[in-house]
């Protein structure tokens, strides 16, 4: 899984750099909530023109399934989307408002791959490779030329999830426009 996510970075960086058009590419990685824990998410950004960029996100979650037990599972998604500018301010180009979708594909881990809990009960779920797709809007603040503030959300739904089939993410973090 990590080589294929590796490869599936180099070479969208490649697809990038040959585009040579003028328009900017941005990275960013933000944090925050997610169902029943943690999120952690990193982006790349090919802005294709001034309202609207390719994105190829990365996102992890740590959490605990709150229920008659509590059944502890990781997330790890790649996530290639679409974003466009939906909200602008007019004069000084300070904040930006974006909303966007894509495909989800990664892997759910489930108490560790085991499928007994620590008190002895039995699990009927299973890690397996997940797949769907997700819809999201984020929240740009400039804060000088080359860095932003971002606000970020969005509403995964896997298709095949043992832990379920709708799944959020809230985070804040930063976005730095490389060139």
């Amino acid at each position: 899984m990590k080589n294929y996510t590796l490869y599936l970075l180099l070479l969208t960086g490649l697809f990038t750099y040959s585009q040579g058009n003028r328009y900017a590419s941005s990275i960013g990685i933000s944090g925050g909530y997610a169902e029943d824990g943690i999120g952690f998410m990193a982006t790349y950004n090919h802005h294709t023109n001034r309202n609207q960029y390719a994105q190829l996100s990365i996102f992890g979650a740590i959490a605990e399934d709150k229920g008659e037990y509590n059944i502890p599972y990781r997330l790890f998604t790649v996530q290639p989307g679409y974003f466009l500018k939906v909200l602008e301010q007019r004069t000084f180009k300070r904040y930006g408002l974006y909303v966007g979708g894509g495909g989800v594909f990664g892997y759910e881990v489930i108490n560790n791959g085991s499928t007994v809990l620590d008190n002895g009960a039995l699990i009927d779920a299973k890690s397996q490779f997940l797949y769907g797709l997700y819809v999201g809007i984020e929240g740009e603040y400039t804060l000088g030329d080359s860095i932003s503030l971002l606000l970020k959300a969005n509403e995964y739904y896997h298709i095949n999830s043992d832990v379920g089939s709708f799944y959020p993410y809230v985070g804040i973090g930063i976005r730095y426009f490389l060139f």
